[in-house]
């Protein structure tokens, strides 16, 4: 089985300079809500491809969200995407 790699991460300050990163993921906060971006693929048949979770969805986290959280995906310019993380109401 093929293994798989994590992806080259930079942080890139205003002037465009990149400075690579050694990390396992990134979390955007947005409001109350965290959306997790792995930098490794969880399965090598998603190299290539970016894994979005949210704080309900990270491991170890799983009750911290309740009932859980949806991304809402729209989107914008020819290459970009809206992604907002919305609560699922309880029935």
């Amino acid at each position: 089985m093929e293994e798989t790699k994590p992806y080259p991460i930079f942080a890139v300050d205003k002037d465009g300079t990149r400075h690579s990163i050694d990390a396992a993921s990134i979390i955007i906060q947005l409001e109350e809500e965290d959306i997790e971006i792995s930098l490794t693929p969880p399965h090598p048949v998603f190299q290539g491809k970016l894994t979005l979770a949210t704080g309900s969805a990270i491991h170890g986290r799983e009750q911290e969200r309740g009932s859980g959280t949806r991304l809402i995906i729209e989107p914008g310019a020819a290459n970009v995407i809206h992604i907002t993380p919305k609560k699922n109401k309880t029935l």
